[in-house]
């Protein structure tokens, strides 16, 4: 049955985020992950409809959300819920109206919180002064006879190194995230699980010292294929002009020709 087959998938997607995280920890996107796709396993047991498994689905993020500042200090003290939960709800509202046809209950923050949210730590203690000085990202070639125990002895040498520790990935591919200050380690732990490539390293306080760059500072040249896009206002063609995006302007009553 669809409803059953989508509330089935939200809860692989859940077990695979937790599983994707070196230090899970509640109060974030996991928390509202863990709660969307509960009501829907619920929901859809009871028989009920695909819509009303995505409207139980985001109702209980929502709820969830608003829970957010309860399991994090961190949260509370800056007054906000967490930006990648608000983010998640973001979509599952999105999908609860094409599917029903009704826009959900707007979300209103608790009392006492602001209504723009910032992401949290997921290990409580990023950026900070005495915290890890680099970013390391790495894509990581695996052979997939050894991948299980490679990848599992990856993750624990990671865990010691840092923190912000996502692998995520599979059939051979894995996307490797953590903060450390042995970038070396790191890496040379990408070279004994398999071949790391695309590896970005970013030093911290050089970016703190730079300040916000906004996306549509530097402008794609890339040619060859263009990707078109139809964007409601200038702030979005910037966006997609500098990932390279030939730009159209359009929006609602703006629909462009073919």
């Amino acid at each position: 049955k669809p409803a059953e087959t989508i509330a089935a998938a939200m809860a692989e997607a859940t077990e695979a985020s937790y599983a994707a995280v070196g230090s899970p920890v509640e109060g974030t996107i996991l928390s509202v992950s863990r709660a969307a796709s509960d009501a829907a396993l619920e929901t859809a047991g009871r028989g009920a409809r695909t819509r009303d498994v995505f409207t139980a689905a985001a109702a209980a993020a929502r709820a969830a959300l608003a829970r957010t500042p309860e399991q994090l200090d961190v949260l509370a003290q800056a007054g906000v819920v967490d930006a990648g939960g608000r983010g998640l709800c973001v979509v599952l509202d999105a999908v609860e109206t094409t599917a029903t046809g009704r826009r959900p209950t707007p979300w209103s923050a608790p009392i006492g919180t602001h209504l723009i949210p910032v992401a949290a730590s997921p290990a409580g203690d990023d950026l900070t002064d005495d915290g890890p000085g680099y970013e390391v990202m790495y894509l990581l070639d695996v052979s997939p006879d050894e991948e299980a125990q490679r990848v599992a002895d990856l993750r624990a040498t990671l865990a010691t190194l840092g923190d912000s520790l996502v692998v995520v990935g599979g059939d051979g591919l894995w996307n490797v995230h953590v903060h450390v200050d042995d970038v070396g380690a790191a890496i040379e732990a990408g070279i004994t699980a398999g071949r790391p490539h695309r590896i970005r390293v970013t030093h911290f306080a050089d970016q703190h010292a730079a300040g916000p760059q906004p996306p549509w500072t530097r402008v794609s040249t890339r040619a060859g294929r263009k990707v078109v896009a139809v964007a409601a206002g200038p702030g979005l063609a910037a966006l997609f002009e500098s990932a390279g995006a030939g730009v159209v302007t359009g929006g609602p009553g703006q629909g462009p020709s073919t």
